[in-house]
């Protein structure tokens, strides 16, 4: 009986070695590999890009939008849309002053969102799973965090919030395909996703769209996406809201294109933006749209 002891011992102190050493080789390799886009400058401070990725043995591709925001840029302002405009669709952003926006939050049909929901420091109502929702966070001053574990309460700080579900990046580190699989076809199925991730410094916020159920374009497992945000030099990243509901706006135009069939644009509850000025007449620039919504 000892030396099964020992034996089990033994082989549970290499399994651990081994976990450690595979987390320390994946950081490693992650190192110095990351993928050289052609980025577009919006603004100073403000870049996008889009990228394919070949699948092999096949004319499909991964498509990927990318936008990167530097977070010290004195003239870009960070927001999430507020509750009364939830069910507006994108194209309502798609004029001054924003200058380019990410759809957020899962929502149910009468748009009540996934965990603590937060803009322009009003907490909004009627949101579900709160606890176990990872989220994005910023100051009014900038100061932005992942958080993934949620607190029950939100910070007095906090003036935008969204919640997502699973985080794709801690650390450095991407979620797997292992990981993918502890949650089945959410996961593991090539959906189009949206996500958004800070890189090491908290200086830099980068945006990702993946279109997705396009006949020559697929989406993505939440992994691959982690993946390629670590190759972008993002740290720690959220998944937002996907399917027909992922929607990259830069420059009043949709860069993003719709799932095969899905050819409108749907409501959404709320969406991130980039705005050229701090206050924004949100009631001037988008209506309420009481139509039905969907997370997937």
């Amino acid at each position: 009986m000892k030396l099964i002891a020992i034996y089990r011992s033994i082989g549970r102190s290499a399994a651990l070695a081994l976990c450690l050493w595979a987390s320390s080789y994946s950081a490693l390799a992650l190192q110095g590999t990351q993928a050289d886009l052609a980025w577009e400058q919006i603004r100073p401070g403000l870049l996008y890009s889009r990228q394919d990725i070949p699948m092999g043995g096949s004319d499909t591709v991964h498509r990927l939008h990318w936008l990167r925001l530097s977070l010290t840029q004195p003239d870009l302002h960070l927001a999430l849309t507020p509750p009364a405009c939830a069910g507006l669709r994108m194209t309502a952003l798609d004029r001054e002053p924003i200058v380019a926006s990410l759809n957020a939050s899962f929502f149910t049909t009468e748009f009540f969102t996934l965990g603590h929901t937060v803009s322009n420091g009003t907490l909004w109502t009627g949101n579900y799973r709160t606890l176990e929702s990872p989220l994005v966070a910023c100051t009014a001053n900038r100061q932005c965090a992942v958080v993934h574990q949620a607190p029950e309460r939100v910070a007095p700080e906090w003036s935008h919030a969204a919640a997502g579900v699973h985080s794709l990046v801690q650390s450095g580190v991407p979620r797997t395909a292992a990981d993918d699989a502890q949650c089945g076809k959410f996961c593991t199925t090539p959906h189009p996703r949206s996500a958004i991730g800070l890189d090491a410094s908290r200086q830099t916020m980068v945006w990702v769209a993946a279109e997705g159920r396009q006949q020559s374009v697929t989406g993505m497992p939440l992994a691959e996406l982690a993946l390629q945000m670590a190759l972008q030099g993002v740290a720690d990243a959220v998944n937002f809201d996907g399917g027909g509901s992922t929607a990259l706006h830069v420059d009043a135009q949709a860069r993003t294109r719709r799932p095969d069939n899905e050819p409108q644009a749907r409501p959404v509850a709320n969406a991130w933006v980039v705005s050229t000025r701090p206050d924004i007449d949100w009631a001037a620039l988008c209506q309420p749209q009481q139509e039905p919504g969907g997370n997937y």
